[in-house]
């Protein structure tokens, strides 16, 4: 029986050492980009501030929403169109908005070079264009790649999503793996477990180094898995995450089910004031029977595969300060709703992913999280890198026994 318990360990101590050997240098990658990644919003500022400082001065008026929508539209048509009304207007600020191509003939579309704009909200004055999928080395580009890095490798197509959303999920599971693997074999359990959790800086190099990686690992599993887990929901929500998930937690899925049109909506009989109007009407609705209280308007975006309208507002059922995610979906056509989407205050299933979304960004808490995050990217690193030298320790002194041996 001892025999077949040691050739078990022995067998998923050989699994934890390869599959930790395979994700080890995409986590890595993950790790570090992801650590710079926590401060998203600063970095891209800091490098590209010509696209997020407005030219106008705070002081002078605030266009209305609809017109400012109207000029940024004449300046990219007719190659370019916009389906999209930013109704959060800051003064100083440039406001963001999403350029989709035009048809440029039977099953043709131009191509644009870019997909956002960034606008002065007091004239309407495109101040810069970008490309988010764009792979180019300039101050513009460097958050856009770095993110494209993070998510997919930088990859053409889906190959990148998916290779690393069955890295994240290998994750998950050596999560469990490794945690197993630091259990004591004998009684009794938390006095001969404790040393797992301490690293011995004074045993020498090797001992300190694994102790390092274990000791990383156990102080760190619950947030390791966390990560590891809503990497699975980015990358591989469909296919694993939804529907593991859905077995515990009822879910929402009206925001994501509203099917494709049979040909795209090009001309909604609902136009962007009238869109809106039955939006915020909606909205209300939704906001008395939910029990939130709506503290601003976001924007409002045009699905025209879909034919539907997105409303989002900033909501007391908001997890961001800084933007707003309670939405719903209305009939471009008739204003009916048709999906919503509820970042708390709706089914567990949604609350939790959008806690696990949020944390995986460092959307929440603030600064001191965003450090935290930071440094949890740095502490990944250090976990995978301790892993290979220990393996590669091991190796080595496999080798020369057999050496010796012979």
């Amino acid at each position: 029986m001892t025999g077949v318990r040691r050739l078990g360990r022995a067998h998923v101590v050989a699994l934890h050492r390869y599959v930790g050997l395979l994700m080890a240098a995409f986590l890595v990658v993950a790790a570090a980009t992801g650590s710079v990644l926590a401060f998203r919003d600063e970095l891209d500022e800091w490098l590209a501030p010509e696209l997020f400082v407005a030219r106008s001065a705070a002081s002078a008026p605030l266009l209305d929403p609809f017109a400012l929508r109207a000029r940024v539209a004449q300046q990219v048509a007719p190659q370019g169109r916009v389906d999209a009304v930013v109704l959060d207007l800051r003064p100083g600020r440039t406001a963001r908005f999403p350029v989709a191509p035009n048809p440029d003939g039977p099953g043709g579309f131009y191509r644009l070079g870019y997909d956002e704009v960034f606008v002065d909200p007091h004239t309407g004055e495109i101040q810069g264009r970008r490309a988010r999928e764009a792979i180019a080395f300039t101050a513009q580009q460097a958050v856009p790649l770095l993110y494209k890095v993070h998510h997919s490798l930088a990859l053409p197509g889906i190959w990148g999503t998916l290779l690393l959303g069955v890295i994240s999920l290998l994750w998950t599971l050596d999560c469990f793996v490794g945690a197993w693997l630091t259990f004591p074999k004998g009684r009794p359990f938390l006095p001969r477990w404790k040393p797992a959790w301490q690293v011995k800086w004074r045993a020498g190099a090797h001992r300190a180094t694994l102790d390092l990686h274990r000791a990383g690992g156990l102080w760190l599993w619950a947030v390791l898995l966390l990560f590891a887990w809503s990497s699975v929901m980015f990358n591989l929500r469909e296919p694993v995450f939804r529907p593991v998930m859905g077995v515990v937690f009822p879910f929402d899925d009206s925001w994501r089910t509203v099917p494709l049109r049979p040909k795209p909506v090009l001309a909604p009989r609902l136009d962007w004031p009238a869109a809106h109007a039955a939006a915020r009407r909606a909205m209300q609705d939704m906001a008395t029977e939910v029990g939130f209280t709506v503290d601003r308007e976001d924007r409002l975006q045009l699905d025209r595969r879909r034919g539907v309208y997105a409303y989002l507002v900033h909501s007391t059922v908001d997890l961001r300060s800084d933007a707003g995610n309670t939405a719903i979906l209305i009939d471009a056509d008739t204003g009916v709703p048709m999906g919503r989407w509820l970042p708390t205050g709706g089914p567990s299933g949604n609350t939790v992913s959008n806690w696990m979304g949020a944390l995986h960004m460092a959307q929440v808490f603030g600064r001191p999280y965003q450090v935290f995050v930071f440094v949890l990217g740095i502490a990944v690193v250090v976990i995978t890198i301790t892993g290979v030298m220990v393996w590669q320790k091991k190796r080595r002194a496999r080798a020369l026994s057999r050496a010796r041996r012979a």
